[in-house]
């Protein structure tokens, strides 16, 4: 079943109660309404009964999309293959004679008669499809946990080892530069206390050779 009359049975079911039958065509020539579940523009729904459809969030992923359409589509129901079954040959009547809505609630009405379909019995469909959307977002929502658990947690929990690792470290890095530090001060100042010792007794030794010296010549 052709996916693409979906909006128009959505919403022609909706106004189906609250339709009034349309006006008599005027004399003069106008511009025929677009044919019952005939493809349309988005910007012109077929005239006298339907209203756009607001799509809300469009996802990126129109094969994500699709799939999801697939397992919820009316075309692909009992009620919609029964609906067309007697809208099929009502197409053959121009617009003129018989505009789109009247097709519709002429063909529900013959379903109706010929082959038990109601109105309950339609609308009841879409509740079987919002149960079936239902399920499929529990399914997603499932998998993503699992996904979640497998691909996502045990990198966080990594992340938070790994961040109290580098805490760690630079908490032992401070340290070991401060102690760095002071050990770099003490070996200065031991060298420096050395240096001055060493001259120090460099200079006591050489006056005490002087000392000798001057002795010895006396």
């Amino acid at each position: 079943m052709d996916s693409k009359h979906e909006h128009g049975f959505l919403d022609s079911l909706k106004h189906l109660a609250f339709e009034e039958e349309p006006a008599k065509p005027a004399t003069e020539t106008a511009p025929a309404a677009p044919p019952a579940f005939a493809p349309a523009p988005a910007a012109a729904p077929p005239v006298g009964y339907s209203l756009p459809i607001d799509a809300g969030v469009v996802p990126d992923n129109d094969e994500v999309y699709r799939k999801i359409l697939s397992k919820t589509d009316f075309e692909g129901t009992p009620a919609a293959a029964t609906i067309h079954k007697f809208l099929e040959p009502l197409k053959a009547i121009p617009d003129t004679v018989m505009p789109p809505n009247v097709k519709f609630k002429t063909a529900v009405l013959q379903a109706k008669a010929q082959a038990g379909l109601t109105e309950d019995s339609i609308l009841a469909t879409f509740d079987t499809l919002k149960a079936s959307l239902q399920q499929e977002q529990d399914a997603f929502e499932a998998k993503a946990q699992q996904f979640a658990a497998r691909e996502i947690t045990g990198r966080q929990d990594r992340i938070g080892q790994i961040s109290a690792q580098i805490t760690q470290l630079q908490q032992e890095l401070g340290q070991l530069s401060s102690e760095l530090v002071e050990a770099q001060g003490k070996s200065t100042h031991a060298q420096s206390q050395f240096v001055a010792a060493v001259n120090r007794r460099g200079s006591e030794i050489e006056q005490q050779k002087e000392q000798y010296a001057a002795m010895l010549k006396g």
